[in-house]
């Protein structure tokens, strides 16, 4: 039967050359957007680390101020007048790259006798409560590290079983830019977002009067009057003596952020779609105009006494052989990606595209290939040969 089917095939390869460059064609479409799109909903699973809702933050200019007294007082007073807001939970300063700003500094060396690269943030005290962090090991920032003969850090659990696997890590002494001490853990901290890949991170302890942490992070209680925000405005231009500044919801550009990358994936599996309708309509033509063509096959075959499932069997055999023939092709051309590692994805997401991709087509295929062959194997054998 499959020799059959085979030679069937061979004898009309030039028509069925266009159908399997069409298989082809979709598999690697397809095959590329499961890729892109599997490797963006594996990275939106992951946790961010901290928690945005009811987060508020502005960014404070404090670039043009000489006198780091004058910051140091005006950063105090602020803190003290912000939480004495009923409607404010918590407040804290951190540097301008913490939370989804989309930028980053990073350091990288050997010093310490193993590679180490990290990203590196700073925060004061309260960033773990303002945030929510969730600290897995050893402890946060307290007032007794204003003093501390090294500078305290805390690193996330991706930089802990990293570069420092195997190795002792709380309270130990490590060079990350200078001689740092590392005093926590935290689970996860994902500054740039939820379709981003969580780097490994050093939080630098700053404290709230620094100059060096000019972002306001304000968590608000849950059930914040909708006034606190003006109040909130008119303290900070109050104290600060700057009016250019604007507080931000960082629920709200988390998921503006979110949008540039669901818009187009979205919009790339309706494409893909589009596609798949297309070559099922296609394919439904084809096979509806061979079985017309091949009416008097047909007819010969049942009078020789070929059952009506042996001709449903050979129009499907025929379609799949064509199709498994492109497929096989296209996972040729598809596993080259992970075997050459041509971009930064995960080999799982590239088999697990492939399997999507194949698994699609076939579905497809056998939906559009039943039916027709189904009224194929309904022709009767003496009209068939009379209308021949």
């Amino acid at each position: 039967m499959v020799k059959h089917i085979f030679t069937l095939i061979w004898n009309k390869k030039k028509s069925n050359f266009l159908l399997f460059l069409e298989i082809l064609l979709s598999f690697l479409i397809l095959f590329a957007v499961f890729a892109l799109v599997i490797d963006y909903l594996r990275v939106y699973q992951e946790p961010l680390g901290f928690n945005t809702e009811n987060l508020w933050i502005a960014h404070l200019d404090f670039d043009d101020r000489t006198d780091t007294l004058v910051v140091e007082e005006t950063k105090a007073n602020l803190y003290r007048e912000l939480l004495s807001n009923p409607d404010i939970e918590s407040v804290s300063f951190a540097d301008r790259k913490s939370l989804l700003s989309g930028s980053s500094s990073s350091w990288g060396s050997d010093e310490n006798g193993f590679f180490l690269q990290t990203l590196l943030y700073s925060s004061d005290i309260g960033f773990k409560k303002t945030a929510e962090l969730n600290l897995v090991a050893g402890r946060w920032f307290n007032e007794s590290d204003k003093t501390a003969k090294y500078t305290p850090i805390i690193i996330n659990r991706k930089l802990a079983e990293g570069a420092f696997k195997g190795r002792e890590v709380i309270d130990s002494i490590f060079t990350i830019r200078k001689e740092v001490k590392i005093v926590g853990i935290v689970d996860h901290y994902n500054a740039f977002g939820e379709f981003e890949d969580e780097d490994s991170v050093a939080l630098f302890y700053e404290p709230k009067e620094s100059i060096s942490t000019p972002s306001l992070y304000i968590r608000t209680k849950a059930n914040a009057n909708a006034s606190w925000e003006e109040k909130a405005n008119q303290t900070i231009a109050q104290i600060t003596k700057d009016k250019g500044f604007v507080i931000n919801n960082l629920d709200r550009q988390r998921k503006e952020d979110n949008k540039a990358v669901w818009i187009p994936m979205i919009a790339m599996l309706c494409i893909c779609t589009f596609l798949v309708i297309n070559v099922a309509l296609g394919l439904f033509g084809i096979l509806w105009y061979n079985i017309n063509q091949r009416k008097a096959e047909i007819g010969l075959r049942r009078t020789l006494g070929a059952s009506r499932t042996d001709i449903s069997a050979q129009f499907i055999g025929e379609v799949l052989m064509v199709v498994g023939f492109a497929i096989f092709v296209g996972i040729g051309f598809a596993i080259q990606f992970p075997l050459m590692k041509i971009f930064d994805f995960e080999n799982i997401n590239y088999y697990y595209a492939i399997l999507g991709a194949a698994s699609v087509i076939l579905v497809v295929v056998l939906i559009c290939a039943y039916y027709p062959s189904r009224q194929a194997a309904l022709i009767r054998p003496a009209l068939a040969l009379h209308e021949d």
